[in-house]
């Protein structure tokens, strides 16, 4: 009878350390339509601005899988040596054709790939963004995903959690004026890099801003003041039927693509001061509200 106890307990307690592989599946798509490099799309943000994708690309980190408990159960990442490490996975949406050949590459990736204890779950929470832990690494000797120069600022300032670059063929042109700007220092300068932002580029670079550090050369020692990641939580998710759906239509709700309201740098590059960023910022839930970006989607 002892022998037959610990037999069951034994049987009990290896159920319980049972794992099973999951795939979450992720999609970039403006309203009803995927993103797609090469593609053009209508109607957005605040003047129905006719868009092109020339970078789409985002980390997310700290994935949890909710049960009916409300308990969230880390999901252990696959470390497959191109996608994910450690707790990091980077989601591909360009695939280097068209305007994407810029900056982008050929390859792809819209999975994040792992283990969790069998269960059954319910919901999903990750992190939009690189860990402080993970943020300031040298881009030359990062392991992949960790490794792309153009996903990257600086060691002082990290990484960027969101590449989204658009072309805005909406956007007023300007091809020989020179635009007096001002520099760091406060001393009035010369450039023509406002050809840049009235061109039509409209970049949305989110990364942590308020890094402590002796030089943009050397890693900050203690966390930014403003990380700028933030926790996306979809309290309904249905792991064999489900997408999540980053959705770039409502990530323009009431932004103005068309022009850019500081010239220096376009876009926005997620200056706290940048009057780009503000709507952007609160579409995001970073200064009000929740996140309008991501979704639950089929």
């Amino acid at each position: 009878m002892k022998h037959i106890s610990i037999l069951l307990l034994s049987l009990i307690f290896g159920l319980s350390l049972a794992q099973e592989t999951i795939t979450l599946n992720f999609a970039a798509r403006v309203g009803d339509q995927m993103a797609a490099c090469g593609q053009t799309y209508d109607g957005l943000g605040t003047m129905n601005s006719s868009v092109e994708f020339q970078d789409l690309r985002f980390y997310v980190s700290n994935v949890r899988l909710m049960n009916a408990a409300g308990e969230e159960i880390p999901l252990e990442l696959a470390q497959d040596g191109m996608w994910q490490y450690e707790d990091v996975a980077l989601l591909d949406f360009e695939d280097g054709s068209a305007l994407c050949a810029q900056s982008g590459n050929a390859a792809t990736n819209s999975v994040v790939t792992g283990t969790v204890p069998a269960g059954d779950y319910t919901g999903l929470v990750f992190t939009l963004g690189v860990p402080f832990s993970l943020n300031h690494n040298d881009v030359t000797t990062a392991p992949a995903p960790l490794n792309i120069s153009s996903m990257w600022w600086s060691w002082q300032g990290g990484y960027k959690h969101i590449r989204i670059d658009l072309m805005s063929h909406s956007a007023m042109t300007m091809d020989t004026m020179d635009k007096s700007e001002t520099s760091e220092d406060g001393e009035a300068e010369s450039s023509n890099h406002g050809n840049t932002a009235m061109s039509g580029f409209w970049p949305i670079h989110l990364g942590s801003t308020g890094c402590a550090s002796e030089a943009s050369a050397i890693a900050p020692t203690t966390k930014c003041s403003t990380p700028n990641t933030f926790e996306v939580r979809l309290d309904s998710f249905d792991l064999n039927n489900d997408t999540v759906v980053a959705d770039v239509a409502s990530l323009l709700t009431n932004v103005d693509v068309s022009q850019s309201l500081e010239l220096m740098p376009p876009g926005c590059m997620s200056g706290p001061q940048d009057p780009d960023c503000k709507v952007l910022f609160e579409n995001l839930g970073l200064t009000a509200g929740s996140q309008a970006l991501f979704k639950v989607g089929q």
